[in-house]
């Protein structure tokens, strides 16, 4: 027996013979939590059929209805989403199946948070995807498995593709059309959306749990692609990751010389992450960041601190996928560096040609540019515009932005491919992309702007010299000039580090008044 939780618009048995709901509950607007005694008969709700396919592939579920859907909207607010997750946390439930979720990313924080949460009790949560097939919270969150149906294959029932880079975090494509058997006998077949593919994964993790007592997310994963179509030997890790969203707390320690520690420290706002210099106070930290090299020192330490059960990020652009294989293959180490995270690239279906307001900042400073991209794109989400940032510098990720990879001799058509994917994903309104160069890259800078053709180009520098400007005059026509220094010169708009709120109006502005 396991306790499973159907978080919809809740579950009736007018239709199908749902037997074993141990509860039914529903969550209303003001968050008050009553008994639901009465069912709507008139129609199948959409609770009820997820439920009839969880039983369907699991019949040992003992389930729990929660309901937070409005009958006529359909729709919830994510106060109501948070309550039901805060409710199954107390109330012993082992499962949730959530066919809902939110694109909105200004609901993306509290839900994280009671995410989190949930992992940390040991709840299991298995999410849909959104229909547009665009990142939806909490499906694409590291510690959920996020389910959608597939167009490309053909799958059948109990028949599943585990996505091992998964870009969109959403790693399983499940069949989402089941026979289902009525009241009456009759049978009927759910629809294809992702809605209906998530219960299957849900009672697939659910004969997981059965049969491994006291599992791990990250194992049930594990098992998951061992029972999937696509399951191979080769295979060198499961649970790959590339976003933050899991860390609450960390430490962060640099193998090598320091960089950026101030702007990461200051920058990220949704994480707790602290710089801690002494390598004996890291066992203290649940999670802990390592920036830099991996020399013997401190491979012997990861795997120490590996023993004690903590998770590990090493963040090094220089190491090799052959270094990872052999000495790294471990649930509890994540490596962010250039040959890993091409990989979700890679394994992306989908990409979107570019149709918004594409902003490309040029850094020749080494040191400001995670400020100005984080500060940006702060700027432009709190005026309800949902920017995305995206940087070649794999720290970006500790300030939530995108890691895209760039080495000198890749061919660029690889980094247009890239944007358009993030595009794919995110589906939003302005996007950001910082590059760390410089000046004797003139040609590669012109080919960039030529093959992506920004809306508007920045450069940060450290002070505007005579020579940066003869640079420019030569090369770009009235570029946005970010400096240490300000005079005023005609030719150039030149906005101080301290001064970014105006440099922010400034676009807004251009880009508002080409819209009217």
């Amino acid at each position: 027996m396991i306790s499973v939780a159907v978080i919809d618009d809740g579950i009736n048995n007018v239709f199908y013979e749902v037997s074993n709901i141990s509860n039914s509950i529903e969550i209303t607007l003001d968050l008050i939590i009553h008994t639901v005694t009465n069912f709507n008969s008139s129609n199948i709700s959409h609770g009820s059929t997820c439920a009839a396919i969880i039983k369907k592939y699991c019949p040992e579920a003992v389930l729990t209805s929660i309901k937070i859907l409005n009958d006529k909207t359909r729709k919830c607010t994510k106060a109501q989403l948070v309550k039901s997750i805060e409710w199954c946390i107390n109330n012993n439930i082992q499962v949730v199946n959530l066919s809902l979720g939110t694109i909105d990313y200004r609901d993306c924080e509290p839900i994280r948070k009671i995410i989190n949460k949930a992992y940390d009790k040991g709840l299991i949560i298995i999410a849909a995807c959104n229909n547009k097939d665009v990142f939806t919270y909490p499906a694409s969150y590291t510690n959920v498995i996020g389910v959608k149906c597939s167009d490309k294959y053909n799958l059948k029932e109990d028949e599943y593709i585990f996505n091992l880079y998964p870009i969109d975090g959403i790693e399983i494509l499940s069949c989402s059309t089941h026979t289902l058997l009525k009241k009456n006998l009759d049978s009927i077949v759910s629809k294809k959306c992702n809605s209906f593919a998530t219960p299957m994964i849900t009672a697939e993790v659910c004969k997981i749990i059965i049969s491994f007592y006291d599992i791990t997310l990250e194992k049930i994963k594990e098992q998951l692609y061992k029972n999937s179509l696509n399951c191979t030997k080769k295979a060198l890790k499961i649970n790959n990751i590339k976003n933050i969203d899991w860390i609450d707390t960390a430490a962060f320690k640099y193998t090598e010389k320091k960089e950026h520690f101030q702007e990461l420290i200051l920058l990220n706002k949704m994480n707790q992450i602290e710089e801690v210099d002494n390598v004996k106070l890291l066992s203290q930290f649940n999670t802990i960041i390592f920036i830099g090299n991996i020399s013997d020192k401190y491979g012997s330490i990861i795997h120490k601190l590996v023993k004690l059960g903590k998770n590990i990020v090493v963040i090094d652009t220089n190491l090799h996928k052959k270094v990872y294989k052999i000495n790294h293959n471990n649930v509890n180490i994540k490596f962010w560096q250039p040959s890993i995270v091409n990989l979700f690239f890679e394994n992306c279906l989908y990409k979107k040609k570019i149709d918004i307001p594409l902003i490309i900042i040029y850094d020749f400073t080494y040191a400001r540019l995670l400020k100005v991209l984080k500060t940006l794109i702060d700027k432009f989400r709190n005026d309800g515009y949902y920017a995305i940032g995206m940087c070649t510098d794999p720290l970006g990720i500790l300030c939530d932005l995108e890691y895209v990879p760039m080495n000198k001799n890749e061919n660029l058509v690889k980094i247009q491919e890239k944007i358009e994917a993030l595009y794919g994903i995110y589906d939003c309104d302005i996007m950001i992309l910082g590059l760390s160069i410089n000046k004797d890259s003139t040609y590669k800078i012109k080919s960039i702007n030529t093959l992506l053709n920004p809306d508007k180009v920045i450069f940060t520098v450290d002070c505007f010299t005579s020579e940066f400007k003869h640079f420019f005059k030569e090369n770009f026509y009235k570029p946005l000039i970010i400096s240490t220094d300000y005079h005023i010169d005609n030719d150039y708009k030149i906005f101080k580090y301290e001064s970014l709120n105006i440099l922010y109006k400034y676009i807004l502005g251009l880009f508002v008044n080409n819209e009217q």
